[in-house]
Order: C-alpha cells, then sequence, then structure tokens
C-alpha cells in the first residue's frame, strides 16, 4: 500500500481522456493525504481499532481474487474459531465461484475439513494422503473434547 502511495503522489499522471478519470481521482487523494492517512482509508478503517485477527481476516478476504492460486502458511494463527469457520467458508466460496487453488499449511481442523481438499500428513515418512480426521492435531483437539464432553454438556 505504500508503494501504491509513493506511486501515486509522486508519479507522473496526465489526464488524457475521461477513462483517466478514476485513476486521477486516485492520484489526488493520494496527494491529498499524508502516508499514513492514506493507508488507513484504503485499509477500510483505523488498524489499531481492529484486532490482530480481524486484521487477517480482512487481509485475507480484501487480497484473495479471482483465478489465483494462493499459498497460505497457518492463516488461522490469529483467527478466532468462528474466523477460522469464516475463512474456511470464504476459501470454499472462492474456489467454487471464483477458480482459486490453495495450498495451505494449517493445524486447523476447520481448514482441514474443507469438502473436496487433498489432505497431506507431511509429519508421516513419506509424506501421505490422509483424512483430516486422522491428522494429530485434529485427534489432539477430539481428545481433549472428549475429556471434557461432562462440562461441556452442562452449560
Amino acid at each position: 500500500m505504500f508503494e501504491e502511495y509513493n506511486e501515486l503522489r509522486r508519479g507522473e499522471f496526465r489526464l488524457r481522456s475521461l477513462e483517466d478519470y478514476d485513476r486521477l481521482r486516485q492520484v489526488v487523494r493520494a496527494r491529498s493525504r499524508t502516508q499514513s492517512r492514506f493507508t488507513r482509508e484504503e485499509a477500510g478503517g483505523n488498524p489499531r481499532e481492529r484486532s490482530n485477527g480481524e486484521s487477517a481476516f480482512g487481509y485475507f478476504t480484501e487480497r484473495i481474487g479471482e483465478d489465483g492460486l494462493f499459498l497460505l502458511d497457518e492463516p488461522e494463527n490469529s483467527l478466532s474459531p468462528v474466523r477460522q469457520q469464516e475463512l474456511a467458508a470464504f476459501m470454499r466460496d472462492s474456489v467454487r465461484f471464483y477458480s482459486c487453488q490453495f495450498i495451505v499449511a494449517t493445524h486447523s481442523p476447520f481448514l482441514l475439513a474443507l469438502p473436496g481438499a487433498r489432505v497431506y500428513d507431511l509429519d508421516s515418512v513419506p509424506a501421505a494422503v490422509r483424512p483430516w480426521t486422522q491428522l494429530p492435531p485434529v485427534r489432539a483437539y477430539f481428545d481433549f473434547f472428549k475429556e471434557h464432553a461432562e462440562e461441556l454438556e452442562d452449560e
């Protein structure tokens, strides 16, 4: 975003036709704002007012576009379980409707359980395709909740 700001602010611009009008608006907006104000407005509000998870989720939903291959390394790190489910739904819709592909390194059962996903267990030698339900991180969650099932049922 800083690069875009600097390009708009310092770059040369000439209005040649009505098609250039949107670019002119961007240039004027950049030149009339400080870098921090421009970035804050482009990011959709004040990033300081959003949690790390909200910022990360916003980053994914804003940056993932059509017909792309996206490599994500543990995107769940700063996301709550609810946000992880929202990210999984967003990824599923991106695959289904926008021809996206994802390669994801994750421990999140919500992301591992995406329908149709091919899940590789990289901890096994050699690496092998496994059902997500057999992976150690998922089994750890399952065992934890199974151990605490009575406490969960009381509420």
